[in-house]
């Protein structure tokens, strides 16, 4: 019942794979270090192997060689570097599952690069012509960059900060829980039982058909606005402990409502919101940029 409603992307190949670490992971695969310098077998204090037969891992420390290419060592360090540049939720992931396949990656890119470089390419014009224009976007990207940088600053993001604590000034919100039937006559039959003494919680979980029935209708606060217009009028018209005498009707169908508590809406830190905002005032800023340059560009579009 709530409304919902997400400048250049980076190359896509980390996030492919990614996804080929995420897959290999739900596959089944614990992935252990073994004798390539990044991770040891070693029996725990009393000599004893794990339930699986295998030896507790150890990383060790500092920043060894994990693989060889011909003469080229490749360092812990440079792992993990690459593993940086993969999503957070994969970032996330045990280091002794994600490492070997991270390690996979920067084996086969640093093997490529090899062979590349043994080909001579630096003169080759295909080479130079997406130097130039990877230079191009490298260049265009840090421009925006550093005007955004000079116009959202620490004080314009406070300053929109205000208008979020004024839109919380005085602002409610309810803690509702609600059964969804299909039919007027059934919301009917529930405010029978409930004016009956029924218990609300049990009979949303034996009754309600939508997602929240298992606990209870339970929809947690919410303001004005933030479901649809036929239910949020129903649920603010009602009081504390009260349930609603007549089925309410909606998209989904006919809700018996009951509200549970009413507080004023608590503003969120500038903390808690800073990277959001951030990200909205600078698409904004960018937008208004790009608006302004192009009023002053002599601009002709056939």
């Amino acid at each position: 019942m709530t409304e919902q409603t997400t400048p250049e992307k980076p190359s896509r190949l980390p996030y492919i794979i990614a996804f080929v670490i995420v897959v290999a992971l739900a596959a089944g695969g614990s992935f252990f270090l073994s004798g390539n310098g990044v991770a040891e077998s070693e029996q725990d204090k009393n000599g004893q192997m794990t339930e699986a037969g295998e030896a507790p891992q150890v990383i060790k420390l500092g920043n060894p060689t994990v693989a060889v290419i011909g003469e080229e060592e490749i360092k812990r360090s440079d792992v993990t570097t690459y593993i940086g540049t993969l999503p957070e939720n994969v970032q996330k992931l045990p280091l002794l599952q994600i490492f070997p396949l991270a390690l996979e990656q920067v084996v086969n890119n640093k093997l490529v690069t090899m062979k590349a470089q043994s080909a001579n390419l630096e003169e080759d014009l295909e080479v130079k012509q997406r130097i130039e224009e990877l230079k191009v976007q490298v260049m265009r990207t840090v421009y925006i960059e550093r005007q955004l940088d000079q116009i959202v600053t620490q004080k314009k993001l406070l300053k929109e900060y205000e208008q979020i604590l004024d839109s919380y000034e005085g602002k409610e919100e309810i803690k509702a829980r609600h059964i969804l039937v299909e039919t007027q006559e059934q919301a009917e039959m529930l405010i029978d039982e409930l004016n009956n003494g029924a218990d609300f919680v049990e009979l949303a979980k034996e009754k309600s058909q939508g997602p929240t029935g298992p606990n209870g209708g339970d929809l947690g606060y919410f303001s004005e606005g933030e479901m649809v217009k036929e239910f949020s009028d129903a649920a603010f018209a009602l009081q504390v402990g009260e349930v609603s005498a007549e089925p309410v009707q909606t998209q989904f169908g006919w809700h018996v409502i009951k509200i549970e508590d009413r507080r004023t809406k608590k503003a969120p830190e500038f903390e808690q919101v800073k990277e959001k905002l951030e990200a909205k005032v600078r698409q904004v800023t960018l937008q208004e940029l790009l608006e302004q340059w192009r009023n002053e560009a002599n601009i002709k579009m056939y």
